[in-house]
């Protein structure tokens, strides 16, 4: 008889080390070799799987060591982690919480046996064609029968991603606790040596929440150990009904797998694993609880509103950059939306900040995850990274100063080539715009994150207090903008062949080029919108004159090409 499949004590976590070599782990093991060959990432080969655990440890963490997360104990354990063997200790009071099969509470699953129809396994899977989609053969573009059988540990990890991430399902098919869709930010801190990776530990300790008021009631956490909270009559589950670390565990949906044998050693589709008990389907049935007000640790948030509630951040088309900035690092007070990050990116700044390890603060990094829905309808897993380069809590306000004037100041800088564009283009919107708008953030991006390094760098001997910017990197920072937003309007603005156009529109793009340049150099409204963004000084009045002499230079150098 094959024993019921614990999430704690068997090995069915992918993993990667240092030395590039998979692995396969049990929780606990987190920390082993920790010193030598750490775990350094998930290794599922599905960026969403990868994201869902990184969240399942830290809600581990949060429930089973949360209350040595506070700042006498939790600088002793980022220096120098617990052992497998302390985690295990640790873990095992939640033991019957983490039991996939068998005959009692099932991780994750309804407390109930569900009757009537089965599903087949790969409707998990949050990008896989509908239910109504299938049957009307019309899964043009992520076609079934990719998956049909699934170890338990591949089941678990699907079963775990969908209750997180859960987008709409139809009629009584609840979202996650954060809605469809939501995105996670968590911090990486660096390492003292830069070209290493970080051990996994690290940046998952960083995020685990302080928990002040002692060990929780596991049944107050975990859903599945009690009857189900049902929706069907509207009612709500807020973390005045349960504990608020249920956030870590939700479960929208009631699911029941069906566990079966496999004779024929089939192997699991995901993992290929071969598992003596695989699942292939699973039975479901609507009206699972209905989360509502729940802050998730993980999500940053934004409100509309001072008196309503604050609502967390769902994934968006195109990949996170240092645009993002503001509402991801940093809390904005906006005059529409106010902002503000994720509780784990918030504290994490803070006890970096607090830390004596420079290395950690210099190498921090951000990363972003989260499904970019179309309702029911999953577009993307949008993964992406952004330096901090972290200063010391002395310098971290002149710190935070001058990085928000750079975010501002990129923003003025693309408006003035979204401008210059429409000039030279004659057109009002369309993929031309667009297309001139990512490609100045994507030149930016690099750029931005050098002058950072160089900022952390600068400010310890800088001698700057309070909100005082570093002058000096912000003008280095707009001779990037200008260099990036010059090369991307020439790359979209052909001005080589100008004697093939009418002379007014050669002109034009002349005129529209020369404007961005002096824009750039602060002169002009947008310039001095340029200017004010970035906290600059306001440039030298211009020659009278000079902007005509360069307009006809420049109209005679375009009648030859650029050259």
């Amino acid at each position: 008889m094959v024993p019921p499949f614990s999430l704690l004590t068997e090995a069915w976590i992918p993993v990667l080390r240092a030395n590039g070599k998979p692995d396969m782990i049990r929780p606990a093991a987190l920390t082993d070799d920790i010193d030598g060959n750490p775990v350094v990432a998930p290794a599922w080969g599905r960026a969403d799987f990868d994201a869902a655990t990184r969240e399942f440890w830290i809600g581990l963490l949060a429930v089973a060591c949360g209350t040595r997360a506070d700042e006498d104990e939790w600088p002793a354990w980022f220096a120098a982690p617990p052992t497998p063997a302390a985690l295990d200790e640790a873990f095992a009071p939640l033991a019957r919480a983490f039991v996939l099969d068998g005959d009692g509470p099932r991780f994750g699953q309804d407390a109930e046996e569900i009757a009537g129809e089965t599903v087949p396994v790969s409707q998990l899977l949050i990008e896989a064609p509908g239910a109504n989609t299938v049957k009307r053969n019309l899964d043009h573009f992520v076609r079934r029968g990719g998956v049909e059988t699934l170890s338990r540990a591949g089941a678990a990890m699907a079963l775990f991603t969908l209750q997180t991430y859960a987008p709409s399902g139809g009629a009584g098919h609840r979202v996650s606790v954060r809605g469809g869709g939501p995105l996670t930010t968590l911090l990486i801190p660096g390492a003292e040596d830069r070209t290493a990776p970080v051990p996994l530990w690290r940046s998952l300790w960083l995020a685990v929440p302080y928990r002040a008021d002692g060990p929780p009631v596991p049944e107050r956490v975990f859903p599945w150990l009690v009857p189900t909270r049902v929706s069907d009559k509207g009612r709500t589950t807020t973390e005045s009904d349960v504990d608020p670390l249920q956030a870590f565990w939700g479960m929208p949906r009631r699911i029941r797998l069906v566990v079966e044998a496999n004779p024929e050693g089939r192997p699991c589709d995901l993992t290929g694993r071969v598992d003596p008990l695989v699942v292939r389907h699973y039975r479901t049935r609507p009206h699972g609880t209905s989360y509502a007000g729940f802050t998730h640790p993980l999500s940053p948030h934004y409100q509309t509103k001072a008196d309503e509630p604050w609502l967390p951040l769902h994934g968006q088309p195109g990949r996170i950059g240092y645009r993002h900035w503001v509402g991801l690092v940093v809390g904005d007070d906006g005059d529409k939306t106010a902002r503000k990050p994720s509780a784990s990116v918030h504290d994490g700044l803070k006890r970096l900040l607090n830390h004596d390890d420079f290395a950690a603060r210099l190498g921090t990094r951000l990363i972003a995850a989260g499904y970019d829905m179309d309702n029911m309808k999953a577009r993307d897993f949008v993964e992406s990274e952004m330096p901090l380069h972290l200063v010391g809590e002395a310098e971290f306000r002149p710190y935070d100063d001058t990085v928000r004037r750079m975010v501002r100041g990129a923003f003025e800088a693309e408006f003035i080539l979204r401008v210059s564009l429409k000039q030279a283009l004659a057109i009002e919107k369309g993929g031309l715009l667009d297309l001139g708008r990512g490609r100045f953030w994507e030149r930016t991006e690099a750029a931005f994150g050098r002058t950072l390094a160089e900022l952390a760098e600068a400010l310890p001997g800088a001698g700057l207090e309070g909100d005082t910017p570093h002058v000096p990197t912000l003008d280095r920072w707009r001779g990037h903008l200008r260099e990036a937003a010059t090369a991307v309007f020439r790359e979209l603005v052909p001005v080589e062949d100008l004697t093939d156009l009418r002379q007014s529109v050669a002109a034009e793009r002349v005129k529209a080029e020369i404007g961005l340049d002096w824009a750039m150099r602060g002169y002009g409204k947008l310039g001095q919108n340029l200017f004010k963004a970035l906290g600059l000084p306001p440039p030298e009045a211009k020659p009278k004159g000079a902007k005509t002499k360069d307009a006809k230079s420049e109209s005679k150098k375009a009648k030859g090409g650029r050259g």
